[in-house]
């Protein structure tokens, strides 16, 4: 691939025909409102089922299910999730980001559409399966494409709003299956497909996406539309060609020499290390149980406030409005706080609030006299829906986006989305087991030895990618994170690429 550099141009004349009539960081909002919404669908897709089933078990339903049946519904969708990813890597790498997003757009209007419409069983099913396939083809485009098309400065928050999306995806399918049939409550939800769609008409194309393919004229007009023209965005779009320049070189160098071990990129550094890192966190992320809590909230609720008389809609709203609440704090936090620092605090909150959520269940369950202390639990439990979404749940998807290399970033963004579904389902398979074997408080203290490895292992491997560019995080993790912070602390940079840019700050 030889990428064609244009002919020299007056800067001051092509910034004087831009349209100015919103900021860079507006339009980096724009281009990510796409991604945003069609990750609320994802969220309405998790949340359909706790509306759905309820609706077609009532005695005057039109359509009645058997207990099977509405375990099929269920599980239908979380199915195809983890083959959803896998498809969805491979789609915005042929196809390109932006066209991956309108497919997927589609897919999951014509689901909704099918559930909307649906009168029969295998109708319900298969508008299920759908929405479930999208669910997955949305995973790694969507953090992906924000990545590449969002300045250093803001990626974090922009990324955090993908999971914010998701827990008001889920609130808001509750409250339309609150106030609506599960019908009506389909064809709302196919609505933000048609705003998600129109949204990513109007914006561009990623421009890593466009340069690692040759076209550089284009990849230079993507990157202005969303950067602007400031000296640290041109130093930034410089870097990037030479890195790509220079993967050809390299690239062409190892198709010579057949033998070489450097001849695929997916046997590099750079890409076996954030794939390690990023297994960790989702295995860590999914077995501390941050959806057996979503899935079993009520009954985790009236066990811990110890009521029969609880209203199920009522506590599923409250957990949702908590969880939500939480996102968007998560969403602050990332603009201000380092990766590392909050992924740290979080693991410890979650961790502690498992194992003290464990032991007042055991007493309270166990020992009469702590029956009028089950506030208690209660508060361990909202703490621990707190810790979890303000860094174990929100952190893996915003670095899937930012830590692979241009080259390997569709397939190592849909393996580790494909296995975070995986554990996911592992997860919900396994909780009723625990909950059997050894009771609630045993399945939450399980759960908290689990946060409590997985931090520390993520302590030991987890880097640093707030405020970085996409280059800088790819030589990050070539050279490791102890000698890219040797490096720093000594006042060192590393060796940029030609032309004396400099990739690393």
């Amino acid at each position: 691939m030889i990428i064609k550099k244009p002919p020299a141009t007056d800067d001051a004349f092509i910034e004087s025909n831009v349209v100015k009539r919103f900021s860079p960081l507006a339009r980096q909002v724009l281009a990510a409102s796409g991604p945003i919404i069609s990750s609320a669908a994802a969220g309405m897709t998790n949340g359909f089922s706790a509306i759905l089933l309820p609706q077609l078990q009532q005695p005057g339903s039109k359509l009645s299910i058997s207990e099977d049946q509405a375990s099929w519904i269920a599980s239908m969708a979380p199915l195809p999730m983890a083959v959803g990813c896998i498809l969805g890597g491979l789609l915005m790498e042929s196809c390109g980001r932006k066209s991956a997003h309108l497919i997927l757009n589609v897919s999951f209007a014509v689901g909704w559409c099918v559930l909307s419409m649906a009168g029969s069983y295998p109708q319900i099913l298969a508008g299920r399966f759908i929405t479930g396939l999208s669910c997955g083809l949305v995973g790694p485009p969507a953090s992906v494409y924000i990545a590449e098309t969002s300045d250093p400065r803001y990626r974090g928050i922009l990324l955090a709003g993908v999971t914010f999306a998701v827990s008001g995806g889920i609130l808001l399918a509750h409250l339309f299956g609150t106030f609506f049939r599960w019908q009506t409550a389909a064809l709302l939800c196919s609505l933000f497909m048609i705003v998600a769609y129109l949204l990513m008409l109007v914006s561009p194309e990623s421009p890593a996406w466009l340069l690692a393919r040759g076209a550089r004229v284009e990849a230079e007009s993507s990157f202005r539309w969303l950067r602007g023209y400031d000296p640290a965005s041109r130093q930034e779009f410089d870097a990037m060609v030479a890195r790509t320049e220079s993967d050809d070189k390299k690239a062409n160098a190892a198709q010579v020499d057949s033998s070489a071990d450097s001849s695929s990129p997916y046997r590099r550094r750079e890409f076996l290390m954030p794939l390690a890192t990023l297994l960790v966190f989702f295995a860590t992320m999914q077995f501390s149980g941050v959806n057996i809590v979503a899935f079993y909230s009520i009954a985790l609720m009236k066990t811990t406030i110890g009521s029969d008389s609880l209203n199920e809609y009522l506590a599923m709203l409250i957990v949702d409005l908590v969880r939500v609440v939480t996102s968007l704090v998560a969403c602050i936090l990332l603009r201000s706080v380092g990766r590392r620092p909050l992924a740290m605090a979080s693991g410890v909150g979650t961790t502690v609030s498992l194992i003290g959520l464990s032991i007042f269940l055991y007493f309270q369950t166990s020992i009469p006299l702590y029956r009028n202390y089950s506030w208690l639990s209660l508060v361990f439990l909202i703490s621990y829906i707190v810790f979890v979404g303000i860094g174990l749940f929100p952190l893996p998807w915003c670095m899937t986006g930012e830590v692979f290399p241009v080259a390997t970033r569709g397939l190592g963004s849909g393996l580790t989305s494909s296995f975070n579904f995986v554990c996911f389902f592992a997860v919900i398979k396994t909780g009723p087991t625990l909950f059997a074997t050894v009771g609630i408080n045993g399945t939450f203290l399980v759960y908290g030895v689990i946060s409590l490895l997985g931090t520390l292992l993520l302590y030991v491997i987890l880097p640093e990618t707030k405020n970085r560019t996409l280059q800088e995080i790819e030589e990050q993790f070539r050279r490791g994170r102890r000698k890219a912070k040797d490096a720093e602390a000594s006042g060192g940079q590393a060796a940029g690429p030609p032309n004396g840019i400099a990739t690393i700050a």
